[in-house]
């Protein structure tokens, strides 16, 4: 890694903290401007017990200086308590769920780049036959139907019919905690985006198999799989590992949804549990490492393209 890409490197990491700072700002200032809090739903809640749980938790402070005393938190690696859950930190809470959504993630994700890079090699390689007709076709329907009616469907599929077709052998339980219970989200979640995927690597790839080089390296008598693999896939490649940002961003996006239909307790759940429990330290907390997390995907993408090609340097 030369110094150019290490001082690169340091500028984009400064530019994400900075950018995370400002989005937890904005979300801050605009969570509080929601009526209501966390505790006026409780039940026998009075005038007394309203002010003490809100002097507890500093929110009867005026709004900078209880963003000031967040940020002076942040900066210590401690997010603040639950409103609801009086005693639960959210920094081991959101760590912990943090754990499950990026196993999701990571699974939804290999669906997304090993399913789309095949598809797309095999219609590329196959071009205006049948493999390629239904490649391509398969890929438009895929890339039409959103995620959470592909989690609706794949819960209908593997909870109800694969019990009737096995007569009661094979079963699935939405929830978590079984490695059997991963792989209907993640296809529901990865599908759609393995379809775009697929797209743009049969058109990268019907692109690069007619350059010079590619044509020189089947002159030679290469192998097959040395010419597609290393000579026109690594090439073909570029244009994948620029939307890889994008669709990491949409993964995780994404997973809110999947998370509350599949019943898995990671950050999309309880982002949507908080939201409506009035919970701002948690929303807080999660907006924040989402936006975190979404400057760093894009950072591996910058990072990824030199190794592709050695002509680009930072």
């Amino acid at each position: 890694m030369t110094r150019g890409t290490v001082s690169y490197i340091g500028q984009r990491l400064i530019l994400i903290a900075v950018t995370t700072v400002l989005v937890s700002s904005i979300v801050f200032v605009l969570l509080h401007q929601i009526p209501g809090n966390a505790f006026l739903n409780e039940t026998r809640t009075t005038p007394e017990a309203l002010a003490a749980n809100l002097h507890h938790y500093g929110l009867d402070l005026p709004l900078p200086q209880q963003y000031a005393n967040w940020f002076v938190g942040v900066l210590h690696g401690n997010l603040g308590e639950s409103l609801k859950n009086r005693g639960v930190m959210i920094t081991p809470l959101l760590v912990r769920e943090a754990s499950v959504s990026a196993t999701v993630g990571f699974y939804a994700l290999l669906v997304t780049i090993g399913l789309g890079l095949v598809l797309g090699i095999i219609a590329a390689l196959r071009q205006n036959t049948w493999i390629d007709y239904v490649a391509s076709s398969a890929s438009v329907a895929g890339y039409s139907i959103p995620s959470f009616v592909l989690a609706i469907f794949g819960l209908l599929i593997a909870g109800h019919f694969f019990y009737i077709w096995t007569g009661g052998t094979f079963y699935y339980i939405p929830g978590w905690g079984k490695a059997e219970q991963i792989p209907v989200p993640a296809l529901a979640l990865g599908l759609p985006y393995a379809s775009y995927v697929a797209r743009l690597t049969r058109a990268s790839m019907l692109e690069t198999i007619r350059t010079d080089y590619v044509r020189t390296a089947w002159a030679k008598g290469l192998k097959a799989r040395v010419v597609v693999l290393r000579h026109a896939l690594r090439n073909a490649l570029i244009p994948v590992v620029t939307i890889l940002g994008p669709l990491i961003t949409g993964i995780i996006t994404g997973s809110v949804v999947i998370e509350n239909i599949f019943g898995i307790p990671g950050l999309g759940k309880e982002f949507i549990t908080s939201i409506l429990a009035r919970d701002y330290n948690i929303v807080i907390g999660v907006f924040t490492f989402y936006a975190a997390l979404v400057g760093l995907a894009n950072l591996l993408v910058d990072v990824i393209y030199p190794i592709l090609d050695p002509r680009i340097r930072y």
